[in-house]
């Protein structure tokens, strides 16, 4: 399924919730958008999200992220 969007919940302590989403993209060729959003229940607008961050990420650049993370969860 190479075409399909990603979705996890990163942080959710019931009233703040962070998510990162992976989504393929045209450009780069091959490449992702990697998308983090937040959403807080007791806003204003609580189903709202908030885009925190954006990239589109080619291979390389996945492989680079996978690497950091794993790095930092060998510790």
């Amino acid at each position: 399924m190479a075409n399909a969007t990603s979705r996890i919940t990163l942080l959710d302590n019931g009233d703040f919730s962070l998510h990162a989403q992976l989504s393929p993209v045209p450009s780069p060729v091959g490449g992702h958008a990697l998308t983090i959003t937040s959403k807080r229940l007791e806003s204003r607008n609580p189903h709202e999200e908030h885009v925190r961050f954006f990239a589109c990420l080619d291979r390389t650049g996945l492989e680079n992220l996978q690497n950091l993370i794993q790095t930092e969860l060998a510790r």
